[in-house]
């Protein structure tokens, strides 16, 4: 390789994501393969009995500020095949500006050229760094002499209170492994620069964060560090005054109002816009329940099977289960228990459905209900649950589907937009395109985190946006008085069982319903799957067994198996029915191998990053 080299192109931030990524899991990875890999487990075992740094600073055509830094370093490796060279790091980002490393040279103490290597690396802050790799797959042994130059633009800072510019510089690297017998170091300014020095100079040396101040020696026109011995991870900072403004600062570290806070602003404001279209469309939602006081009550139409009613009030359980269970209760099918096989009864009960009569299932949602465990409605056929089927899963999903199409279809919801939620969802999109293209434009030229903010905050808006202007689902007064019915149920089912019985036996539902202590049973049974769709099954489950026990001659023949475990477990029998019929009419899924195909590469453990030389 030639001496001087320019650096590879930066590879796109995927690619550097994935580089970072790689060397986290070779963190991990490289205990488990020391016993193989000793020699490269240990490139860090050596030291350097010299370090000396020489700066030269001076001023571009255009007035910012460039250095060209030579570092003289000499290693004292073993004599084992250990190593074959050192890496360096150099920043490549320095207070919101690019450095810009280039120009990079590496030789030995005659001015020998030494082969070496480029490459782009990001630390955990988000960093960048080019790293120079010196040496080739050749071993090296004892005292190696490297002479490492290279070129870095916008090194000096203005400081915040306006009262100097500084070249503020950590001269080695403060994250290193190996000590420093001697490190001593020398910045010269040019003829310009050293007219503009105000005769103030620090130096700082030790761990990261530490105060304890070196000598420094400044002179007109450079300062200089005498030799300093240096523990492994102590470094050390200089800082040199000059006047203000003796440099011009690149463009990213100006001040910029329209890149550095004009995206917070709009991006705030157009979030906040849409966020105010979403409670306008929540409003529209609210305004549409009606505001009838809620009643409990225990009649439920027929009209309105648990795959329509748990649209209609906002159902956060699966319809589905409430539904197998309801055309049970309608007499359509029998909930039984598969024996197992030697005839010993099973820890867990495997569930079937036995079909009876699909004509009671006289909703055309039921029917297509039964339709989609029995597709040719063979009476007394039986469907065993499986325990994992996509398949099944998918058709309880589309069965699931049809009550919201249902809910539209015959009047108990409509698709409406909301005229403020309109007006303010396109205001928020068009604030949110705007913030969009300034975030666009930071990103590229800035490397703050406000243009990334900015893009976030555009995002949301757009997504507040598109949902104030689509149309969106409410109740029409039909939907309404369903809904509030249905509310009144639940209240019913959440009551204590004195305030049921007291409700059952008032006059004023005595000639609705004749009370008998078998129909009050069925009356029980038949609110179950609307007791699933609220999540009060368990409760629903109590109070069925306290019915049960005033009629000890009943049999539940919607499912005989529900009284195995006796009255007293009957809560959790109907908890364990529910719990199964959710498992087997949702998706599951399961992790996925290699070994089998379907595998790709780097989808494993292991691989990561090569530290060293």
């Amino acid at each position: 390789m030639p001496a001087f080299s320019r650096p590879r192109p930066r590879r796109p931030l995927l690619a550097r994501l994935g580089l970072v990524a790689s060397a986290l899991l070779a963190l991990v990875a490289l205990p488990l393969g020391a016993a193989a890999h000793a020699a490269e487990a240990d490139v860090d075992a050596f030291r350097y009995s010299s370090w000396h740094v020489a700066v030269a600073l001076d001023t571009r055509d255009d007035g910012r500020a460039v250095a060209r830094i030579e570092e003289r370093i000499t290693a004292e490796f073993p004599e084992t095949d250990q190593n074959r060279g050192i890496v360096r790091g150099i920043p490549d980002v320095y207070q919101g500006a690019r450095t810009d490393p280039r120009e990079v040279a590496v030789t030995d103490g005659s001015g020998a050229p030494v082969p070496f290597e480029l490459d782009t690396v990001s630390s955990d802050s988000g960093d960048d760094f080019l790293a120079v790799l010196t040496g080739d797959d050749r071993f090296v042994h004892g005292s190696q002499e490297y002479v490492i130059s290279y070129t870095l633009d916008d090194v000096v800072l203005a400081r915040d209170d306006g009262a100097a510019d500084e070249f503020y510089w950590d001269l080695v690297p403060f994250t290193r492994a190996q000590p420093i017998d001697a490190f001593s170091a020398e910045v010269a300014f040019s003829p310009g620069l050293a007219e503009q020095l105000t005769g103030h100079s620090r130096c700082y040396v030790g761990l990261t964060g530490a105060t304890s101040e070196c000598a420094v020696t400044q002179g007109e026109r450079s300062v200089t560090i005498a030799p300093i011995t240096l523990a492994p991870d102590e470094g050390v900072s200089v800082a040199v005054g000059l006047a203000p403004g003796a440099v011009v600062q690149p463009a990213e570290r100006l001040p910029n109002f329209a890149l550095d806070t004009l995206p917070l602003l709009l991006g705030g404001g157009a979030v906040a816009v849409g966020g105010a279209g979403a409670i306008a469309i929540a409003g529209l939602g609210r305004r549409r329940r009606g505001t009838r006081p809620v009643v409990a009550q225990y009649e439920v139409p027929h009209d309105l099977p648990p795959l329509l009613a748990g649209p209609l009030v906002s159902s956060a359980h699966p319809t589905p289960p409430a539904e197998l269970v309801h055309l049970a209760l309608l007499g359509a099918t029998r909930v039984e228990e598969v024996p197992r096989p030697d005839g010993r009864p099973r820890k867990r009960p495997k569930l079937a459905f036995r079909l009876l009569d699909p004509m009671r299932a006289a909703d055309p949602l039921d029917g297509e209900a039964v339709d989609a465990l029995f597709p040719a409605r063979t009476p007394n056929s039986v469907f065993e649950l499986p325990k994992e089927s996509s398949s099944f899963a998918a058709q309880m999903d589309a069965l699931a589907a049809r009550g919201p199409a249902e809910a539209l279809a015959r009047g108990y919801q409509e698709k409406v937009r909301s005229r403020l939620g309109r007006w303010l969802g396109w205001t928020s999109i068009a604030l949110g395109l705007g913030v969009l293209g300034l975030a666009i434009a930071g990103i590229g030229t800035r490397l703050s985190a406000t243009p990334f903010i900015g893009f976030l905050f555009a995002v949301l808006a757009l997504v507040l946006g598109v949902i104030g202007i689509v149309k969106h689902r409410v109740l029409t007064p039909r939907g309404a008085e369903a809904r509030n019915l249905l509310l009144g149920v639940k209240e019913f089912i959440r009551v204590a069982e004195a305030d049921r019985i007291a409700m059952l036996q008032a006059a004023s539902t005595a000639e609705r319903r004749t009370i008998e202590g078998a129909e009050v049973i069925e009356l029980y049974e038949r609110l179950l799957p609307y007791a699933m769709l609220f999540g009060l099954e368990k409760e629903w489950g109590r109070a069925l067994a306290t019915r049960y026990e005033a009629e000890p001659g009943y049999l539940p023949l919607w499912y005989p198996g529900v009284l195995t475990t006796g009255l007293g477990g009957l809560d959790r029998a109907v908890s364990q029915l529910t719990s199964s019929l959710a498992n087997a009419t949702s998706t599951s899924s399961s992790s996925a191998g290699g070994s089998t195909g379907g595998g790709f590469a780097g989808g494993g453990g292991g691989g990561g990053f090569a530290g060293g030389r």
